[in-house]
């Protein structure tokens, strides 16, 4: 599949992802000269009229749908057998990976990511869309951490019928709602449902229901509540806590009902957050009341006018005291004083220099300097021992030590994590380069140029490298050709020919393949080896006695004439 071109357009890059029923790849739209990402119906689906339809039902899903929190869908189509979805394609990670990275989240940061999941489900659900596979696998984050819901691919229309099929895909059992696991009624609430088992997971780290088998963990769903997440996570607050054990009730009641009650409170809290002390976070139960908050009582309102008196008052002594300074400035004009030399003394020195001779110190700037030492005057203005008056401000720029400064080691980290710590250091990346790298997951920096350690300028440039994980693609098929050809499309390909073994088939002309491993389709690494079986055509049969009776007793004859040949030698040989 890598280097063929959909529709004389889409170019196919590399493989990015695979699942149940589609890989995805990376392409160049060679109209619009930019990169997409290609969903393509595995090739074992493309003649099974069910997936296909699912398939179509997902592409229509989506495609409906503009929200910068979902991944957009630009075209659908058909090549041949080849059934595509071209998307947009996202250069990240999944939040599933970040979380892996982090542990777990501190609740801002969660209830954020939260709210912006929620309004893409808002969206969906407003087109009468339900996603039914709400997880952290399928939010792809962009480099500044947006979230994007992907993966329609079991999305449903909300109707009066919609019915979990119990034969048929029903969304990664951690995450499902009780009434999927039931193979029940589906509406937007049981999106909810899984969006609170996420919120859960982001906030402690770990999933509210785990076991060793699927139907062990949907039997949990159906019966046993959560633990609140503050029980998990102390520093959970209490009101964050109540809207996740409202998202996860079992009864589609008593959850929240749509995703803009549910961004309403998340709101709230983070309203909240931003104005409370740490550790008086209300409940929700306190947080939405049917009060006017610009309700003011005659206290407050005399208060308020108090202030405004208060005001007045102190506006007319400032004006008083800059009266007075400037009848003091004006009597100080008519003496003169020697400037001093203020270079190579801090501020507070100079400063002291300065109000001994009735002068002030005004800082006018700060630079790098290689001689003149961190936080002390590297120049002045008036130039020292020069003549002013009393009360002149001298402006003086102040040292901010050598311009260079150490590489920070940042090798292990994410890319915005790499590229902050680089910024908190004074330096630039001028320069990101994505290559894989078979020690390090996708988005993981794994080297830095200059190195970690090296003395480089202020304000200098690095470029980072930035791992695209292991540089695997799709494996070629090659039953049915024979062997050089098969060579040749491994080689063609990216792989090496491995083991070449023989075969009796009696479907397979001799020197064709009849079998390969790694299997079609799979993924592997670029430069491994395909090893494969080519027919040795079918068995050779025995003749039997009837054979013989057939020939008119020629077999008998033949075998007489070879036996006394034999006893010939022998004698000859003694």
């Amino acid at each position: 599949m890598i280097g063929k071109v959909l529709n004389n357009r889409y170019k196919i890059i590399e493989l990015i992802g695979r699942g149940g029923m589609a890989y995805v790849y990376k392409a160049q739209d060679l109209k619009l000269n930019r990169y997409v990402a290609v969903k393509i119906l595995r090739e074992e689906y493309t003649e099974n009229e069910q997936f296909i339809k699912k398939f179509d039902r997902e592409s229509q899903a989506a495609a409906g749908l503009s929200d910068p929190n979902i991944v957009s869908v630009y075209d659908v189509g058909v090549d041949g057998d080849v059934y595509f979805i071209i998307m947009e394609y996202v250069d990240g990670i999944t939040l599933k990976q970040y979380l892996t990275q982090k542990g777990r989240l501190d609740y801002e940061e969660a209830t954020n990511f939260i709210i912006d999941i929620a309004e893409a489900l808002k969206c969906a659900h407003e087109h009468g869309i339900i996603h039914r596979d709400i997880k952290p696998q399928n939010i792809m984050l962009t480099s500044d951490l947006t979230p994007k819901v992907t993966d329609f691919g079991i999305a449903r229309a909300i109707t009066s019928a919609t019915i979990t099929m119990t034969n048929q895909t029903m969304g990664s059992v951690h995450y499902i709602s009780p009434e999927q696991a039931r193979g029940g009624y589906v509406d937007a609430r049981s999106d909810l449902y899984s969006l609170g088992i996420m919120y859960y997971e982001l906030l402690t780290g770990e999933l509210p229901f785990d076991d060793d088998n699927s139907v062990s963990i949907a039997i949990k769903h159906i019966q046993e509540d959560i633990t609140p997440p503050n029980e998990i996570n102390p520093d959970v607050p209490q009101s964050v806590s109540d809207v996740v054990v409202r998202l996860c009730q079992k009864k589609p009641e008593d959850r929240y009902q749509n995703c803009e009650e549910l961004i309403e409170d998340l709101d709230q809290i983070m309203l909240d957050a931003s104005v409370s002390p740490v550790g008086e976070t209300a409940s929700t139960a306190d947080l939405f009341k049917d009060e006017n908050p610009f309700q003011e009582d005659v206290t407050g309102i005399n208060d308020l006018r108090k202030k405004k008196r208060n005001r007045k008052i102190a506006l007319i002594v400032a004006l008083i005291a800059a009266a007075l300074v400037g009848i003091v400035a004006y009597a100080m004009t008519r003496q003169k004083v020697t400037v001093p030399d203020l270079t190579g003394m801090t501020e507070s020195q100079a400063t002291a220099a300065c109000k001994q001779l009735g002068l002030s110190l005004e800082v006018s700037d700060h630079d790098y300097s290689d001689s003149v030492g961190k936080g002390k005057i590297m120049s002045q203005t008036p130039k020292a021992n020069s003549q002013v008056v009393k009360g002149r401000a001298i402006r003086v720029t102040i040292s901010k030590g050598k311009n260079s400064t150490t590489v920070p080691s940042v090798v292990g980290l994410t890319e915005s994590a790499a590229v902050s710590k680089l910024e908190d250091a004074d330096l630039t990346v001028s320069e990101i380069k994505r290559e894989y790298n078979d020690k390090y997951d996708s988005g993981i920096v794994y080297a830095v140029s200059p190195n970690a350690g090296s003395s480089v300028s202020k304000d200098g440039k690095v470029v980072l490298y930035v791992s695209k994980g292991q540089n695997t693609a799709s494996v070629p098929g090659i039953v049915g050709l024979t062997q050089s050809d098969a060579e040749s499309r491994i080689k063609a390909n990216g792989f090496s020919v491995g083991s070449v073994t023989s075969q009796n088939s009696d479907s397979y002309a001799k020197g064709v393949v009849i079998s390969q491993s790694p299997s079609e389709g799979s993924s592997a690494s670029k430069g491994s080896s395909i090893n494969f079986v080519i027919s040795s055509g079918p068995a050779q049969q025995t003749t039997d006695s009837d054979d013989s009776d057939d020939n008119g007793g020629q077999g008998t004859q033949t075998q007489d004439q070879s036996q006394n040949q034999n006893n010939s030698q022998t004698q000859s040989h003694t």
